[in-house]
């Protein structure tokens, strides 16, 4: 006899579930087991040490251009900062004429 598709469907759900319990148990696992998936291949030490001066040379890079950016960005906040106070300064002004401007207009107004 031949199974039916919801008992099929009813044990991959399962097989799923087991297998989603266990990736997460295997993520909490603290053993260190290293895996050996070829122990047939193994390094020279002179490629070790190349493999790590390449490795030094790109976060070398990254660093440099992380520098780079970091100083752009603090160009531009002081060019952002220069431009703030710049227009703090003509709204200081333009407020202040306005006021001077109203002042005189009601001095004009009560006076004539």
């Amino acid at each position: 006899m031949t199974e039916k598709r919801s008992d099929y469907r009813k044990k991959l759900k399962h097989k799923k579930s087991k297998n989603f319990l266990n990736t997460i148990k295997s993520a909490f696992d603290d053993s260190d087991e290293e895996v050996d998936v070829n122990p047939d291949f193994t390094r020279d030490d002179d490629e070790v040490v190349q493999a790590n001066d390449f490795k030094n040379a790109r976060v070398k890079k990254r660093e440099q251009v992380s520098r780079r950016e970091e100083e752009k960005s603090q160009s531009q906040l002081t060019t952002s900062q220069e431009k703030a106070l710049k227009l703090k300064g003509k709204l200081n002004r333009a407020i202040i004429i306005v006021s001077i401007l109203i002042i005189l207009v009601l001095l004009a107004l009560f006076h004539l």
